[in-house]
């Protein structure tokens, strides 16, 4: 049976769908019956059999089962052999660097309600990164079935991890050694946090408490050195919000950049291996020489503002609410103003002074910037604002602000930061006209 465009052909309880575009969180759009269809695993112009996981609000989510027809160019084959199960990626179906038009279409529809920044976002240059990129991750410990992975898709059930597209060799190595020692140690379910540093031998792990476990870390779940081997500096229990409690060995890494930078353990710090020495540079480019200060207003362990400072000798100013991430921005850029433990907002809003011969740089997490941090940006008027954002309906919207209130993008640009995902970076630079 042959259908047209936007019908679909309903057998053995699948059903055959035509993918459209590309829309939030990277799945495809189609359309049947008067109902809107979210395809995972689709790629536009693909004819896919899929099945339906869940209906809601005249919205079906489907996962792809096959593609019938119409295969796009930048689908991966082979697959990993766990996408599907494994919960790790959502887009192991894209070959990263084939795929990077993709990555920015589907950016740019996130943002589509401005369309002046959604087609900036369209055209973009993307810089895109190798497999095994991972220098973070959060893992997961199964003690019934003795694994230790990522959770498998809609479910709290730990996958089997036996390759990783997107893990460091060196966490796969260790992945076998980790597990055994867990099986020996901890008889609860936790998550396991991986942090390496740029050093071989420079590679720290945490144990901190899962959703549904125990809310607390017993000192004697640690693996001791002994059943890790050579291959870990330090192994560690992190409370439920990621402060340091006890353990044993070094609490941190160190990446090398042309300004070192040391990262605890539970702190926040871009995760891609490939792209963390470009994305510097570029920065570092954007804010330029000369001595024009920068406020790093989510400074996490300095990475943005050390791009500034390697750019050129200026006032530094780093605001940052993780108490460990801060003081290693004070120990990581000792001539700068780190205000620990204090959020943009605070800030922003109590300085009593603030330059508009100013640039400030903006990493926030996925909700993107408050309502009272973007009023009291605009009232603050700095001249240049640097915004780094992971998710580009909340980039946009931020960026839709800066616009209305007389500011105008220079530069948008795209960093591939989580290769076999649908989610990217902006970077943009935006000038007050």
């Amino acid at each position: 049976m042959t259908t047209t465009s936007g019908q679909a052909e309903h057998l053995a309880g699948s059903v055959v769908l035509d993918a459209e575009k590309l829309v939030g969180g990277g799945r495809a759009i189609a359309h049947h019956d008067g109902q809107t269809w979210m395809v995972a695993g689709a790629l536009p112009g693909e004819r896919v059999r899929v099945e339906t996981i869940r209906k809601r609000a005249g919205i079906v989510e489907a996962k792809t089962l096959s593609v019938e027809s119409g295969v796009h160019s930048a689908r991966l084959a082979p697959m990993c052999p766990q996408a599907g199960t494994c919960g790790g990626c959502d887009w192991p179906h894209v070959e990263p660097e084939a795929g990077a038009h993709l990555k920015a279409a589907a950016a740019s529809e996130a943002a589509r309600a401005y369309p002046g920044l959604a087609e900036l976002v369209a055209h973009a240059p993307i810089r895109t990164s190798a497999d095994g990129y991972r220098l973070r991750a959060r893992l997961h410990w199964d003690p019934d079935r003795k694994r230790l992975g990522f959770y498998e898709h809609h479910s709290r059930k730990v996958a089997d991890i036996t390759s990783c597209r997107i893990l460091s060799p060196r966490c796969m190595n260790a992945l076998p050694r980790l597990a055994s020692a867990l099986s020996e140690r901890c008889r609860a379910a936790v998550d396991l946090e991986w942090l390496e540093g740029s050093n071989p031998t420079d590679t720290v792990v945490a144990l901190r408490p899962a959703k549904g476990g125990p809310k607390v870390v017993d000192p004697e779940w640690i693996p001791g050195h002994e059943s890790l081997g050579s291959s870990l500096s330090g192994c560690h229990a992190l409370s439920v919000n990621g402060r340091l409690r006890y353990g044993w060995g070094s609490p941190e890494v160190t990446i090398d950049l042309p300004i070192p930078l040391s990262v605890p353990i539970g702190a926040f710090f871009q995760g891609n291996r490939h792209l963390i020495l470009s994305l510097f540079e570029r920065v570092a480019e954007l804010v330029g020489a000369g001595p024009t200060p920068v406020f790093d207003l989510y400074a996490g362990v300095g990475y943005l503002a050390a791009a500034a400072s390697f750019a050129g000798e200026r006032p530094l100013t780093l605001v940052e609410p993780n108490r460990a991430a801060a003081l290693a921005a004070r120990r990581n850029l000792p001539g700068a103003e780190v205000l620990v433990a204090s959020t943009a907002e605070d800030f922003v809003s109590r300085a009593p002074r603030l330059e508009r011969d100013a640039i400030v740089m903006t990493d926030p997490p996925r909700r993107g910037l408050s309502r009272e941090l973007r009023r009291d940006l605009a009232r603050w008027s700095p001249r240049r604002v640097l915004m780094l954002g992971c998710d580009p309906a909340t980039w946009a919207r931020d960026a839709g602000f800066f616009q209305s209130n007389g500011y105008a993008a220079r530069t948008v640009e795209l960093f591939d930061l989580f290769p076999s995902t649908h989610h990217v970076e902006i970077l943009a630079l935006l000038e007050r006209a």
